[in-house]
């Protein structure tokens, strides 16, 4: 009964949006990028890369969920490099990024939760394992899984308070779906205890940590960003902004350059789609700025503002700051990240809307690797405060660093839990 009134709600939601589908392609790549790989027609070359490979299947929704997935993939094919995976994304930034991925075989936009479209996948690519990161609940897809006899497995999976109240407005519904996984293994006893509460059965249920802990290797972002050459230049580099967080970073750093005047910025909006709108905030500013885009390396900080208008690097720009603020968090959108520039040493800050990331949020702030700000006078004063001490910096950063570090687990944890039904 569940599945047949969700599916009604999708197919009628559906039909009504057809007749604005021919519009899609006027609004950009985003839009029109991978379309029919969302009605799972795949170009025959996708499907050949596969045939007969049955792939490991790994699904991470966006950008974020992307990052926490390539260690897993790095980890797979280390001890399976004949194995092939097959990685699909929700977003076009995600599938942006995930290109960037070299373990990865084959990379693909997740089908709509349709059943026929579901059905097209499986049949496509028969899958040997479904691994989802993080939340990601897509009851026809699961369906369709555990009706193949495929395995499917949640890593490093959250379900915030918030999220869980939602759910458990429809507990019976999403019970049934969550017992379609095969095991779930959530990133800590809360968000176990969570999602038992509706109604998973205890033994698939596993704390396994964040594989965001896991993170980049080292290696791999030290030494690709340069630095500012004037040894008296600082830099803040601001990651995953939301609308709305730009005019408080930017009234916070004017208000710290009448102290510092030789801080710079580095300003990295979340989503593609919004470069051009804060480059023509920052036009209208009184700064100086140019796109990251539009000039060389060794150009990068030599006016007050650098806007990050591209894709994949700003875990390289933060291991250049001195001072790193993670964005979504001065607006209520959950918060990003805090362990990138943390296991960089950086001195953390952000806003108080951290929901998404609020075990590791409270413990940064708990043992003094983070700042909570609220506004932009907040911001300011942290700003000033840090750029004074040098000292209160590095050890701000250092204790950031032993948060990032102290799960260092939960990659063998998560790709444990997954490898157990290979």
């Amino acid at each position: 009964m569940w599945y047949l009134a969700y599916n009604s709600v999708l197919t009628v939601a559906f039909v009504a949006t057809l007749p604005v589908v021919p519009l899609i392609f006027l609004l950009g790549s985003r839009y029109r990028d991978g379309l029919a790989q969302r009605f799972a027609f795949y170009p025959r070359a996708i499907r050949g890369s596969l045939a007969t490979a049955r792939p490991v299947w790994i699904h991470a929704a966006s950008v974020g969920e992307v990052r926490s997935a390539e260690p897993l993939v790095r980890e797979l094919k280390a001890r399976r490099p004949n194995r092939k995976v097959l990685l699909s994304t929700f977003t076009a930034t995600g599938n942006l990024v995930a290109r960037q991925i070299p373990s990865v075989d084959t990379i693909i936009y997740l089908p709509l939760d349709f059943p026929w479209t579901v059905r097209r996948a499986f049949n496509a690519f028969e899958p040997s394992l479904l691994v989802i990161v993080e939340t990601e609940i897509w009851p026809n897809l699961l369906r369709g899984a555990f009706r193949r006899g495929i395995p499917t497995v949640l890593v490093s999976g959250r379900l915030s308070e918030k999220a869980f109240s939602r759910y458990s407005m429809l507990r019976s519904f999403f019970s049934s779906v969550l017992n379609l996984f095969t095991g779930l293994g959530m990133q800590s006893p809360a968000d176990a205890e969570r999602v038992t509460r509706l109604g998973v059965m205890q033994g698939k249920v596993s704390v396994v940590g964040s594989l965001k802990f896991a993170g980049w290797p080292s290696d791999k972002i030290g030494n690709k960003i340069a630095a500012p050459t004037d040894p008296s230049q600082y830099l803040l580099v601001a990651g995953s902004s939301h609308k709305g967080e730009e005019e408080v970073l930017l009234e916070a750093f004017k208000s710290a350059r009448a102290r510092f005047p030789s801080l710079s910025l580095v300003l990295a909006p979340r989503h593609p789609e919004r470069f051009a709108e804060v480059e023509k905030l920052l036009t209208g500013s009184p700064f100086t700025f140019q796109c990251r885009t539009q000039v060389a390396g060794d150009q990068y900080f030599t006016r007050d503002i650098l806007l990050l208008d591209s894709v994949g690097e700003l875990p390289e720009f933060f291991a250049a700051a001195d001072i790193a603020f993670v964005g979504g968090s001065l607006v209520d959108r959950g918060g990003h990240n805090v362990l990138e520039p943390a296991r960089l040493q950086k001195p953390v800050l952000f806003g108080p809307h951290m929901a998404n990331f609020k075990d590791i949020a409270d413990e940064m702030k708990r043992r003094g690797g983070a700042i909570e700000v609220h506004d932009a006078e907040d911001l300011s004063r942290a700003l000033v405060d840090l750029l004074e001490n040098s000292d209160q910096r590095k050890r701000m950063g250092q204790r950031a660093s032993e948060v990032a570090g102290a799960d260092r687990d939960a990659l063998m944890l998560n790709m444990g839990l997954a490898e157990r039904y290979l």
